[in-house]
């Protein structure tokens, strides 16, 4: 996994911890080797070898703590992410409604309505960030989901909340034989073992692997709902290799996400 030494410092004064070759150093000793680097100073990109059994070291924040412990610095704390947001506007729960039929394989699902967004791009810095490490920019609502994934660890995924019928979500098992086309254009045969997120009629997603095509955000989407969840693990290992489909998201929740973290995300 592939991570910038610049966004590194967002978390721990790297310089402080050596540079560029004392932190690639000290992950080595922390049992994280880094197979290779990238660029040189703060452009630095560092390709390092996460083990299965440490999805909390999979972003930015994970790797500058480890940096942190091995150099004997206190890590500093995540940007805040509320600066300038607006809230307001009709109440919540007349915009949409989460219902969770399977609780014990969804412990968690927080959702935010963000109304009134625009096709503008992700400013420089994200799209940047992210270009750095191999993440594609895509649009601004899409590129921070994918920020705040590298950035903290937490998957995020962005409906089109007009396309979704009855504007509301329903987390449960798939039904046999039920379709749904992914958002890499492929159509996907669903088994009861998946989980999905559904809308009033249909599967809109693959929980916790990949969003449907329906209910994508696009250039012309105006109102988003902003998913973040806890998945169970084993579920998400199934579906994920039953399928073929391996992802950023699915990397992580079949290793075990933090449901703790989903407030924080769903803020920055």
């Amino acid at each position: 996994m592939k991570y910038s030494l610049e966004w590194l410092a967002d978390f721990v004064d790297t310089s402080a911890a050596g540079g560029p070759e004392r932190v690639r150093a000290l992950l080595d000793l922390a049992g994280f080797p880094v197979e290779s680097t990238e660029g040189e100073g703060s452009a630095t990109i560092l390709d390092v070898e996460i083990t299965p059994n440490r999805p909390d070291v999979m972003s930015h924040r994970g790797v500058a703590r480890e940096v942190a412990a091995m150099a004997g610095l206190p890590p500093s704390p995540a940007a805040p992410g509320g600066e300038g947001r607006g809230e307001g506007g009709a109440p919540v729960e007349s915009l949409t409604s989460i219902t969770i039929e399977v609780p014990r394989l969804c412990r968690r699902f927080g959702a935010r309505v963000v109304s009134g967004i625009s096709a503008a791009q992700a400013p420089d810095r994200v799209r940047s960030r992210l270009s750095a490490i191999g993440a594609k920019p895509i649009s601004a609502a899409v590129d921070a989901t994918n920020y705040v994934l590298w950035d903290i660890g937490q998957p995020l995924h962005a409906f089109d909340l007009d396309k979704l019928a009855g504007q509301r979500i329903v987390v449960r098992k798939a039904r046999r034989g039920e379709k749904l086309v992914t958002l890499d254009g492929v159509e996907r045969v669903l088994d009861p073992s998946d989980i999905v997120v559904a809308d009033a009629e249909r599967a809109v997603s693959l929980a916790g692997v990949m969003g449907g095509l329906d209910t994508s955000v696009t250039s012309s989407t105006k109102n988003i709902l902003l998913e973040a969840a806890w998945w169970d693990p084993p579920s998400i290992r199934r579906t994920s290799r039953r399928l073929g489909l391996h992802t950023d998201a699915s990397h992580r929740f079949e290793r075990g996400a933090d449901p703790e973290a989903i407030p924080g995300a769903l803020d920055r």
